[in-house]
């Protein structure tokens, strides 16, 4: 049987996502691969780093959001990293929330500008496309006569860009991104719904963090903005802990939205995994486990190299 308060709970929590504008997926552990914000942070790294990630979010509500999303990026030119200038890579995400499919795939083209000896400004695009599905056959309305059972399911594709600079060193790292540069409206334009908009809104995106080192141990704070028309203004506060090159952990407070804690670990030099868990600070609590995120990293061509990034992340 279905709860039908945690869907009413479900429904509101993502209202503005869903009624007024799609927004891409939510991450919490973008520290641990901020390329997926940035497409700036293409081939920062001496070998080619692939990220494989799941997402469960507000655990315990029938249709809550799923995410699966990879990432791989790597320099142009491995073998002569240091004078390499240019960072390839791409991305592919599917997020399902309810009878809302959203699924995107791009490719990012990145440029490392070394400014001295200590700093670089990359500048980052990316192109590609996304899909939006809507399933009418799980839709349910108070009236089975609304015209949206008369409709076929709801599909649309459209081009995806995005682009981002990236000032860093090996301990300080400032950049922003933009996503869904071209805007796309469109709506259900039916009784009930009122023409809602179901477009896709540009995504801003600001960050900053620096490491400390205390001799095998370094600290990194780090701060998160995030802007995305209509949703109101969010802010992440992170700090994360991270001895040698063998393991890591971290909290982040969210804006009007909870906690998260999360740890990694470095397997070896090409293999690694993170995970977080969001304890929920709303309403949904009393319905919801919580949200968890997975990662697992795998470095190509890294078999000599350092078990865990040398650029702070």
């Amino acid at each position: 049987m279905v709860n039908h308060r945690k869907l009413f709970l479900l429904f509101m929590a993502c209202s503005h996502m869903m009624a007024l504008a799609q927004q891409h997926p939510h991450y919490t552990m973008y520290m641990a691969n901020n390329y997926i914000l940035n497409p700036a942070l293409a081939g920062i790294e001496p070998y080619i780093d692939l990220k494989l990630a799941a997402r469960s979010q507000w655990t315990g509500i029938n249709n809550a959001p799923k995410t699966l999303y990879a990432t791989i990026n790597s320099p142009l030119n491995i073998t002569d990293f240091k004078n390499n200038r240019i960072g390839i890579g791409g991305k592919v995400f599917v997020d399902q929330t309810g009878p809302i499919l959203l699924s995107s795939a791009e490719f990012n083209f990145a440029y490392h500008l070394p400014l001295n000896r200590d700093y670089r400004l990359s500048f980052g695009v990316g192109a590609g496309m996304s899909y939006h599905r809507i399933d009418i056959n799980n839709v349910q309305l108070k009236d089975p006569a609304d015209p949206i059972y008369g409709m076929a399911d709801f599909n649309r594709m459209d081009p995806a860009i995005s682009a981002g600079l990236w000032f860093y060193s090996n301990d300080l790292y400032v950049g922003v991104a933009a996503q869904n540069l071209l805007e796309n409206d469109y709506s259900l334009s039916t009784s009930v719904s009122g023409g809602a908009d179901m477009g896709l809104r540009r995504h801003y995106f600001a960050t900053t963090g620096y490491r400390f080192s205390i001799g095998d141990f370094y600290v990194t704070p780090s701060t998160m903005l995030k802007f995305v028309s209509p949703a109101p203004f969010a802010y992440d506060l992170n700090l994360k802990g991270q001895f040698s090159d063998m393991l890591w952990a971290g909290f982040t407070w969210r804006h009007r939205d909870g906690v998260a804690a999360m740890a990694g670990f470095f397997i070896s030099s090409t293999l690694n995994v993170a995970y977080s868990y969001d304890f929920v600070n709303s309403d949904l609590r009393r319905h919801s486990q919580g949200s968890h995120e997975i990662i697992l990293g795998i470095n190509i061509n890294n078999q000599w190299g350092p078990k865990c990034p040398v650029i702070a992340w």
